[in-house]
């Protein structure tokens, strides 16, 4: 017994052999196929894990021999005033074998709490949260750099600077959202071509510095001559010097997306059905009153029956003419935002409901007034009570461009002709058919329709706006400027 009480040299050597032995046992799965720990998930909500409140954010979800699972978001943007006001977003992930990378893009509103839960069945494989405290709406400074500290001067000092590898870069425009600028140096992994150009159309402004290596020579050839229109950002080299960053950043005036947005929400869209006019039904009223009573003066018993029979044919007769023909009214709007070869796409769906029930948008997007909702699949629905309207701010989309600026021309690279055209400063255009190159000239101003009106106060001088039947195409100037028109 005092061998196994540990009291001598052999006693400890066996009681460490056991503990040992006992230790590898259970760092064994149980099983094959056994439910994965929870390190076999990671969920990253964020560029490089790091969100900006008030934005579309990139989310990526990889996962280890796990097989179909389900995370869900947990948001409440409400406050102490308003009390909880909660955002669900589901999203389903097929798995399988080997490692899965599940990618996405969801709006994040400025919250006091964040959770999400990643399960398979009933099991919870991992979780997470964030408090109040991490939601942050200051846009990004995205730096690719193997010196990311040798770039701090060329920041304001409250400056969210973000050091990525270029992995971390998702092609897709709406992931650029929260970003304000893309810092390549070329002492780090050259990012792919693709993901640089989805963060400048997606409006955010790519610096691209000093002489980069021969690896990335295919990013040189996205700022042009130095300095180049992408979508509704820019592609712009500049000397390795923090102050030529600076200075360049200082010269750089970003198109206000959340302000075209607004623009587009303002357009008037669903208008309620008209209902019948009171002289109307009082006179309507006053005839079906004054047939009941006839019939009960002159019917006896068979009119009171009668009666009866008048009020339920003159009901079923009114509802069926006075019903709506859907019980959900729908309206879009949408502008694309061009600049060079690439544009962004804003789209806004209004939907009322004259019962009380779900609205439901089949693409992912959020209420333009803070409200409950919830994300499926990609799908937005709002629950509203009867006779209310809510406007649905959809994921911005890259689209090839329809309009754009050629020296001092236009050109419609679209197949419908576009109407009302007109450049800011220069005034209205003539109109332009599928394929047509028009030298800009000198027109009148003002007289624009309500909506490219409320456009053009919130777009850059120089900028061209034109109604096709899709929706209002914008071509933001060249940084050049624009080129003197013909008088």
């Amino acid at each position: 017994m005092e061998m196994f009480a540990g009291s001598g040299p052999r006693g400890r050597a066996l009681l460490a052999a056991l503990a040992a032995a006992l230790a590898l046992v259970m760092s064994l799965p149980t099983r094959a196929g056994a439910q994965p720990g929870p390190t076999s998930a990671v969920v990253e909500l964020g560029l490089g894990g790091h969100l900006v409140a008030g934005a579309w954010n990139p989310l990526r979800v990889t996962v280890r021999d796990v097989g179909p699972s389900v995370l869900r978001l947990r948001i409440d943007e409400g406050s102490l005033l308003t009390g909880p006001r909660i955002v669900e977003v589901r999203a389903g992930l097929p798995g399988g074998s080997g490692v899965t990378v599940f990618d996405d893009d969801v709006y994040v509103p400025t919250f006091r709490s964040l959770s999400w839960t990643l399960t398979q069945g009933d099991t919870v494989i991992a979780s997470g949260s964030l408090g109040a405290g991490d939601s942050d709406p200051r846009p990004l400074e995205v730096l690719l750099s193997s010196r990311p500290g040798s770039w701090r001067a060329a920041f304001a000092p409250d400056a969210r600077l973000v050091d990525v590898a270029a992995s971390d870069l998702p092609a897709r425009a709406a992931a650029y959202d929260g970003v304000a600028t893309v810092l390549i140096d070329g002492s780090a992994a050259a990012p792919r071509p693709e993901a640089v150009a989805a963060a400048a159309a997606g409006g955010a402004q790519v610096l691209l510095v000093g002489a980069l290596p021969g690896s990335q020579t295919g990013l040189v050839s996205l700022a042009g001559s130095g300095r180049s229109r992408l979508g509704a950002g820019e592609v712009a080299r500049v000397a390795d010097d923090p102050s030529a960053v600076r200075g360049a950043r200082a010269a750089w005036r970003p198109q206000d997306r959340s302000a075209l947005v607004q623009a587009l929400a303002l357009e008037p869209g669903v208008r309620p059905p008209r209902g019948v006019g009171q002289p109307v039904v009082l006179s309507l009223a006053a005839a079906f009153v004054l047939a009941v009573l006839l019939a009960l003066r002159f019917g006896g018993a068979p009119g009171i029956a009668a009666a009866l029979v008048l009020a339920a044919v003159v009901s079923l007769a009114g509802w069926r003419a006075l019903r709506p023909a859907e019980p959900v009214l729908t309206a879009s709007r949408s502008v694309v935002v061009g600049g060079g070869a690439l544009g962004l796409r804003f789209d806004v769906e209004e939907r009322l409901t004259l019962p009380a029930g779900t609205v439901a948008v089949p693409e992912a997007g959020y209420p333009l007034t803070p409200m409950p909702y919830r994300v499926s699949d990609g799908a937005t629905e709002v629950d509203l009570p009867r006779w209310h309207a809510v406007s649905i701010v959809l994921r911005p989309v890259l689209r090839s461009p329809e309009l754009s600026f050629e020296g001092s021309a236009l050109r419609n690279l679209g197949s419908a002709p576009l109407r009302d055209v007109v450049v800011l400063g220069l005034g209205r255009q003539p109109d332009l058919a599928p394929g047509a190159i028009q030298p800009l000239t000198r027109g009148e101003e003002g007289g624009l329709p309500p909506l490219m009106a409320r456009l053009a106060a919130v777009l850059p001088p120089g900028s061209a706006l034109a109604r096709a039947p899709s929706g209002v195409l914008v071509a933001l100037p060249p940084p050049s400027g624009v080129a003197e028109a013909t008088p």
